[in-house]
């Protein structure tokens, strides 16, 4: 089992080697985290210019239409333009297309989660997440300066029931060298019953991306997880060099399932 000290943990993103493409890989990592949700969700939903507002339960949408249910009534198609920037920014982002999820894969070869890629400054990174149909953020714009963007962005899809928020490593020269996801904190009470599940999901997302591990155990007790440090169960490596791993991690008493895609080449049994 390889063991980390945790600083910005949280690490994260998918490659593989075999057989399949790297074209292939990230548009089946693409396609796991743009499932749209289901229908069913009642919301506050706006007017363009952001003078009215109604609850409606949202039924399915195309390129250009939407259609809602208003309390009590009957189903309401209507185009796109007639909600708020912000409502249509939602819809996209939890409800794509099947134009839009093409539209989401990622082009560039060197990508390692969504668009993002090693050597990546930062004001590219942000630019990139701020696009991103795959992540949103989770706190409004105006305090990224005051805190930094690790821990802002939230996968849109959760992964096992929970979401998965990114952190950041960065080099001497201020470059990107390590993504993270960590899940929700959750107490050591739910380290079974929550986090294992999500555990064993981001397993079955991981393994058909970047093929058989070169090694690999069993999820890590939570008893054997001190402060601040990640334990990881599988490594995977990635095909332009660096390592992918997937496992548990405690900050206090607060616990979390973890994926790191690091710059680094570890090595099996490896301990940094």
């Amino acid at each position: 089992m390889y063991c980390f000290k945790v600083k910005c943990l949280a690490r994260s993103a998918l490659k593989v080697f075999g057989k399949q493409t790297h074209m292939t890989r990230i548009s089946i990592l693409t396609l796991a985290l743009l499932i749209p949700l289901t229908a069913g969700e009642i919301r506050t939903w706006t007017n363009p210019d952001g003078s009215k507002t109604f609850k409606a339960e949202f039924i399915r949408r195309d390129m250009d239409t939407v259609t809602l249910r208003p309390n009590g009534g009957k189903e309401l198609s209507m185009g796109m333009e007639k909600l708020h920037t912000d409502d249509q920014s939602w819809l996209k982002k939890n409800h794509p297309t099947n134009t839009e999820i093409k539209a989401a894969e990622v082009p560039d070869k060197a990508a390692i989660f969504d668009k993002l890629k090693f050597g990546d400054n930062r004001e590219t990174v942000t630019a990139k997440l701020k696009a991103s149909k795959m992540v949103e953020a989770n706190l409004d714009s105006t305090f990224f300066g005051r805190t930094g963007i690790n821990g802002i962005y939230r996968t849109v899809q959760p992964i096992g029931g929970l979401h998965c928020y990114l952190f950041f490593d960065w080099d001497e020269a201020d470059l990107l060298k390590e993504i993270s996801l960590r899940t929700e904190d959750k107490a050591v009470g739910e380290y079974e019953t929550v986090l294992k599940p999500c555990w064993q999901a981001l397993t079955e997302l991981i393994a058909p991306i970047y093929g058989k591990p070169l090694q690999t155990t069993k999820m890590p007790a939570a008893s054997d997880l001190a402060n601040e440090q990640m334990l990881a169960s599988h490594l995977w490596r990635i095909d332009q060099g660096g390592t992918v791993m997937l496992g548990a991690s405690r900050l206090a008493q607060a616990y979390q399932v973890s994926v790191l895609f690091t710059k680094d080449k570890i090595g099996v049994n490896q301990i940094p």
